[in-house]
């Protein structure tokens, strides 16, 4: 049991920090859009991160570092992209209802958003790949255990998150509220993408 509780921990300290796949649930539990949905895609998507990080995934990058730095700049243009249409959204008249009027989001488009926010998160294929494979070889023969403390550690935090925000989602859908989140969430969107920018590899020094 220790293996899995040591499993659960890094889980909770990865999962946990704000970033944009939780802004994007956060986004959908306030809106009520598919929240749970949108949940049990990112789930999904964990599982396939940390079966592969256990699997080797790591190591592939490490010899392609090519596939390395395009995974990257899709998560980089990406998170740029869906930055700039949020803040867009964040200085309309009435971003909650501009939002709605425009287009009611059908599933296929939630399911396309939680894997993009999931699956082209550098920092999610990047370093927990890296941080997640490296704590599981602390643990030779007990990975398993490792690997499901990890996914408990996902589903706890996305179960937790999705009804949190559906339960306040009166609030947190209030014009002047979601304004502010619109702000917050598309500004760290913009900043996460310039951050994760790989410049200096195509212009040294």
């Amino acid at each position: 049991m220790p293996v899995y509780f040591n499993g659960l921990l890094l889980g909770l300290s990865l999962i946990m920090a704000l970033g944009p796949q939780n802004v994007f649930l956060i986004r959908q539990g306030a809106k009520r859009q598919h929240a749970l949905l949108s949940a049990s895609i990112c789930f999904f998507c964990d599982i396939i991160l940390v079966c592969g990080s256990i699997a080797g995934l790591t190591q592939a990058l490490e010899h392609h570092p090519g596939l390395k730095v395009w995974i990257t700049w899709l998560g980089v243009l990406f998170l740029l992209y869906y930055g700039g249409k949020t803040l867009r959204s964040c200085f309309c008249k009435n971003p909650v209802e501009t939002e709605s009027a425009e287009e009611t989001i059908s599933r296929f488009k939630i399911v396309l958003l939680a894997l993009g926010f999931s699956l082209l998160n550098p920092h999610a294929i990047i370093d927990s790949l890296v941080i997640i494979g490296g704590g599981s070889s602390q643990f030779p023969g007990h990975e398993q255990a490792f690997l499901l403390g990890v996914l408990s550690a996902s589903l706890l935090w996305f179960g937790s998150l999705t009804f949190t925000t559906h339960y306040f989602s009166d609030t947190l859908s209030r014009a002047a509220v979601w304004r502010r989140i619109e702000l917050f969430s598309g500004g760290l969107m913009v900043f996460l993408g310039l951050k994760l920018a790989p410049l200096p590899m195509i212009w040294p020094g």
